[in-house]
Formats: C-alpha cells, structure tokens, sequence
C-alpha cells in the first residue's frame, strides 16, 4: 500500500510537471490539464451565455481561467507530495515533541516546504525523505516562478492581441464597407499597404495563440473590439477585393493574397487544438456584399465563390466558439 500511494503522488507531481511545462514553454499547445480545463470551462460559460444572455460573462472566463488554472497545478502539487510524504509513517518528524506527524501535519509541512517558507516546526525524515524535500521545495519553486512568468507573458499579448484588433476595426465596420472606403483609387493599392502592414502582427498572435493557448479564452464584448470579428471582416474584404477585381496589378494582388494565407495561418494555428470547421458551409447573402461598380464580378458569382472557399467552415466555428454569430461578422 505504501508504493501505491507513494507513486501515485509522484506521477500526479509528474502530471502537473509536464502540463506546466508544456503550456508555458513548448510553445505548441496546452498540456493535458490545461486543454481540459479551459474546453471545460468555456464549454459551461458559452453555453449560459446563449441560454440566459449574460453579455458580460465571457469577458470575465479569461482572468479567472487563468487564476484557477495555476490554483489547479499548486493544489495537484500539493496533493501528489502529501501522498509522497504520507506513505511511511517516519517521512514527517516534529522535532519537539519526538513524534511523527499526522496527516492534516504532513498537509501543512508539505505547503510551507512547496512555498519555501521553511517554518521548521515539523521537519523531514532522515535519508530518502530529506532528499525528497529538497526536490518539493525545488518542485515548488519552479512551478510559482514559471506560474508568475507566464501570466506577464499572457498580459503582455493579450494587449497586442487587442492592438491588432484595434488596428484592423479602424479600416472599416464591416467587409463591405473596408471595401467601399478604399475603392477610390480604384486599384486598391492602399488597402494592400494597410493589408501587408497588418501580415505581420497577424502572425505573430497567431503564434502567441499556440504558446499561450490560454489567450483562446480572453474574450471581448463588443463586436468592434474582439479579435475573430477583427480578422473576420479583414479576410472577408480582401477575399471580395480578390475575387471581385480581375484587373489588380500584379504587386497589389500579391500583397492582398499574401496577407490572406496569413490569415489562414492564423486559423491553422487555432485548428491545432482550439477549432474543429462546421459540419456545413455557411450562406452569404448578396445584400451583405458592396454595391460598388469598381468590383467586375456580378454578386451572385462573388457570392458562390466567397461561399466555396474552404476557410469558410473554420471562420464560421471562429465566430461561433467567441460567442458571435455569422451575421454579427458581416453587419453591424
């Protein structure tokens, strides 16, 4: 009975270990704890949310998911070292009295040697159990450090995360108007400058998605501050600016394509774990497309084209798992 309780601590510690490390510096996904708890958690506040319509609900998953999750990995930590030091009756002495500690006294040693406190009133056993907590004094220090460390790091994205969202909101309210505000030129050459200028900060929080995965779950209120209706609107113009003008030169339509395949990196990145495409394709409706004669294409062909796009499945999910609905990304 001893190895049993023993190992079952060591491979909770090893869990929690793993998961930690993986989520915070493998940079390619969360680890197992941290996938389930926030599939969990948002799983439960998306589906309250389209049920009773709290608004404000969402906006609040994100902090607290982040500060349950590191109380999950300090408390399984805890737990799987209490197991450790509970399987032999020696592992916890108390000095003073010339006794072994009980097991509500080997919980409370094994919190302040996890916080490197260091109190002293109970101390480990000779042998093995000194060397085992030196190890949970080490184990716990690394887990709070890295715990502090990735929550700066996950502040300091989430604010590009909402520059970029910001900053894309700011060339139109919808596709069709970020295509009817630059189509003066006729040529779209500075919707392609403001494109290209934006591929960059699209890839990075992409990638800032897989190393922080816990960035999925930070969500917006308001339509003309979230992030998936952001970067929504911005593939669905370039995509009509695409399809619509055959005669763009050459230079303009590579930048537009070019910032377009780092959208759909970014959707890679969030199907990596986060995303599964709809089961069905979803409709456009012509009246949501510019009514603008600079476009060559006639709507309903730019709408069968727009609609046969693969991407289409996976923008469709994006929405609906932030709590948007389709139509939200196309009007106002």
């Amino acid at each position: 009975m001893a190895i049993f309780i023993a190992t079952s601590g060591f491979l909770l510690v090893g869990l929690v270990i793993y998961d930690a490390v993986k989520t915070t510096l493998a940079a390619t996904g969360a680890g197992p704890i941290t996938g389930w708890l926030g599939r969990l958690v948002w799983f439960v506040a998306l589906g309250l949310q389209r049920r009773l319509g709290w608004k404000g609900l969402l906006g609040g998953v994100g902090p607290w998911l982040t500060v349950s999750l590191i109380t999950v990995w300090v408390g399984l930590v805890w737990l799987g070292w209490w197991l450790a030091f509970s399987s032999h009756e020696v592992a916890v002495f108390h000095p003073a009295s010339g006794t072994y500690a009980n097991p509500v006294e080997r919980l409370y040693f094994v919190g302040y040697t996890l916080t490197t406190l260091g109190y002293g009133d109970f101390v480990a056993g000779t042998g093995k159990w000194q060397v085992l907590a030196v190890l949970a004094a080490a184990n716990g220090f690394f887990l709070l450090t890295l715990a502090v460390t990735y929550i700066l790091s996950v502040m300091s994205a989430l604010v590009q995360k909402r520059q970029l969202a910001l900053s894309i909101h700011t060339l139109g309210p919808t596709p069709a108007g970020i295509v009817s505000r630059f189509e003066e030129s006729g040529n779209f050459e500075e919707l392609a400058r403001q494109a290209d200028g934006l591929k960059a900060s699209i890839i990075t929080v992409g990638q800032q998605h897989l190393a922080y995965p816990i960035l999925h779950y930070y969500h917006q209120a308001a339509p003309d501050q979230a992030l998936p209706v952001a970067l929504f609107r911005l593939y669905q113009s370039l995509a009509i600016v695409c399809y619509g003008h055959e005669s763009l030169s050459p230079s303009v339509r590579f930048q537009l394509e070019s910032t377009l395949h780092a959208l759909n990196g970014f959707l890679a990145v969030l199907e990596h774990d986060f995303l599964q495409p709809a089961r069905q394709a979803p409709k456009i409706d012509t009246a949501w497309l510019p009514a603008t004669a600079s476009l060559a294409t006639p709507p309903e062909r730019l709408r069968e084209d727009l609609e046969q796009l693969e991407s289409q499945r996976l923008w469709l999910a994006f929405l609906h798992k932030d709590g948007w609905g389709w139509k939200a990304g196309w009007c106002r």
